[in-house]
C-alpha cells in the first residue's frame, strides 16, 4: 500500500482487505504500519476507522445499499468500503460533515477509482439530508445471524447486552508487573504522566485506563512495568494459585500473557513449560518474555498429541489451557471475528479442546490442579466440553473456582461481555484425585 494514501483510503483499502479477503485485523494493520510512516494522529484515526467499519458493517453495508442504485461490482469493491468509511463517521464519530465527506471523497482518487467520486459524494450527501430515514428500518445489532442466535440461546435472559457490548470500544487495561512496582506504585507514575487510571477491583494487578493511549506512551513499558493484559485473562493466574517450586504447563501460551502473569507472581522462581503450536507465535512468546525479563522452557508443539517436549518425571503440578475456541467472548477487541468464524468451525474446535484436555490429563500429577478456560461464550466449549470430559474420565474433581463476579454454572464459571466490566471467558478448575 502506498505511503500517500489519506487516512480514509488506507482505512478503506484494509477493510476491504480483513472484511472481503478474510486477512486478519491485527495482523494486517501491524504489518500496514510497518509498511508505512504515518504520524501518531493519522495512525489512530485509521485504526479508529478500521475497528468501525468492522465492528458495525452490519449496520453501515445495511445503509449503504439504502443509498445505492446498484451494489458497487466486485471488482470495485474497495470503493464500498470507502462508502462504509464515510458512513462510520457520519453516524459513529463526531468528524465534521464536510470534513468527513470531502476527504472521503479524496479517497476515490487515491485509491484509482476516480470515477467513483460522485457516487460516493452523492451518497453521503444524500445520508446526511435525512439520516434517521434511511436508517429507519436497517438492523442495527451488526452481528451475523448464526451469532446471535448462538448467544441468545446461550443466554438469552443476556442477549441484548452481549451484543451492546460486543459493538462498544473496549477499556484498555494494563496489567502491572510486581517484580518492578506495586500497584498502587504504579498508579503514581501513571498520574505524573499525565494518564488517568483506576485499580481494577476484579484483580490485585489489573489497572483501567480513561482513554487508551499508544503502549509508547506508557511510563516504562519497554522496560517491562506493565502490559496490556484485559482483566478476564489476568484472573487466570490467580485461579491458578501457583507456588514457587512447582512444575507448571502453559499448553497454548502465546503470545505470552499469562505465562509472564504467572511468572511475575512467583519472581520468575518456578519451571514452566510454553507450548504454541505455531513457530511464529512462539517467536511471539519470547519477544513478550525477553521485554519483562523472564524466562521460560518454550516448546514449538502440538498439546494434543504425544508430548514432544520433555516432561517433569512426577507430572505437572499446574496445568493451564486457555483452549483454541470460537473467541465470541472477545468479539468487543476482535470484531473481525465476526467476519471470519464460521457456525460449522465449532464441531472442529470442540474435538481440538477434548483432545487437549484428555491429553493432557495424563501429564498431570495427582493433586494437581487444571485450569481449562476459552474466550468464548458458548456451553458447547465451555461447561458441556467440561461435563463430557468428568463422565469420561476416572479421577477428575470439579473444584471451586474462586472468581470475584463471574456467573456460577454446574461446571465452571462464566463471565459475559456487558453483564462483567471484562471479556466473556470460561474457568473451570479440575482436580487429579
Amino acid at each position: 500500500m502506498a505511503k500517500h494514501l489519506n487516512s480514509r483510503a488506507a482505512a478503506a483499502k484494509l477493510s476491504w482487505q480483513i472484511i472481503d479477503k478474510g486477512q486478519s485485523l491485527d495482523i494486517t494493520v501491524s504489518s500496514f504500519f510497518e509498511h508505512n510512516s504515518y504520524s501518531p494522529q493519522d495512525r489512530g484515526f485509521i485504526q479508529e476507522l478500521v475497528y468501525g467499519v468492522s465492528r458495525w458493517y452490519g449496520e453501515l453495508d445495511a445503509v449503504a445499499a439504502t443509498l445505492l442504485r446498484s451494489p458497487i461490482r466486485n471488482k470495485d469493491r474497495v470503493v464500498h468500503f470507502v462508502l462504509l468509511v464515510g458512513l462510520y463517521q457520519l453516524r459513529h464519530l463526531d468528524t465534521a460533515e464536510h470534513a468527513g465527506v470531502a476527504e472521503t471523497v479524496s479517497a476515490c482518487k487515491q485509491l484509482n477509482k476516480q470515477w467513483a467520486k460522485n457516487v460516493i459524494n452523492g451518497c453521503l450527501r444524500n445520508y446526511l439530508r435525512a439520516p434517521s430515514e434511511i436508517a429507519e428500518n436497517v438492523d442495527l445489532i451488526s452481528h451475523p445471524q448464526w451469532i446471535s442466535q448462538a448467544i441468545g440461546k446461550a443466554w438469552p435472559e443476556h442477549l441484548n447486552l452481549i451484543l451492546a457490548a460486543n459493538n462498544q470500544r473496549p477499556p484498555m487495561c494494563l496489567r502491572v508487573n510486581r517484580r518492578q512496582n506495586t500497584r498502587d506504585e504504579y498508579l503514581s507514575v501513571l498520574a505524573g504522566a499525565g494518564i488517568d487510571a483506576k485499580a481494577d477491583e476484579n484483580t490485585p494487578d489489573g489497572v483501567f485506563l480513561e482513554s487508551p493511549c499508544a503502549v509508547t506512551a506508557l511510563p516504562g513499558f519497554e522496560q517491562g512495568s506493565c502490559s496490556v493484559q484485559d482483566t478476564a485473562a489476568q484472573i487466570s493466574a490467580d485461579l491458578l494459585d501457583v507456588k514457587n517450586g512447582m512444575s507448571v504447563l502453559d499448553a497454548c501460551a502465546a503470545p505470552g500473557g499469562k505465562t509472564a502473569h504467572i511468572l511475575e507472581r512467583c519472581d520468575n522462581k518456578i519451571d514452566i513449560h510454553a507450548l504454541d503450536i505455531s513457530e511464529r507465535r512462539c517467536q511471539q512468546l519470547h519477544s513478550t518474555l525477553d521485554r519483562l525479563e523472564l524466562s521460560a522452557d518454550i516448546f514449538t508443539a502440538d498439546a494434543s498429541l504425544a508430548p514432544s517436549w520433555p516432561l517433569p518425571k512426577s507430572g505437572y503440578d499446574r496445568i493451564l489451557i486457555d483452549a483454541p475456541c470460537s473467541g465470541l467472548g472477545v468479539i468487543r477487541r476482535h470484531p473481525d471475528i465476526k467476519h471470519h468464524r464460521r457456525s460449522s468451525d465449532i464441531d472442529a474446535l470442540e474435538k481440538t479442546q477434548a483432545g487437549l484436555l484428555d491429553n493432557l490429563w495424563l501429564h498431570l500429577k495427582p493433586g494437581g490442579i487444571m485450569l481449562y478456560m476459552t474466550c468464548s461464550v458458548l456451553p458447547r466449549e465451555n461447561q458441556q466440553q467440561i461435563a463430557k470430559f468428568i463422565a469420561r474420565t476416572n479421577g477428575a474433581m470439579l473444584i471451586n473456582v474462586p472468581h470475584p463476579s463471574a456467573l456460577t454454572l454446574n461446571h465452571g464459571v462464566q463471565t459475559l461481555p456487558g453483564l462483567h466490566d471484562m471479556d466473556g471467558f470460561y474457568y473451570c478448575l479440575l482436580q487429579k484425585q
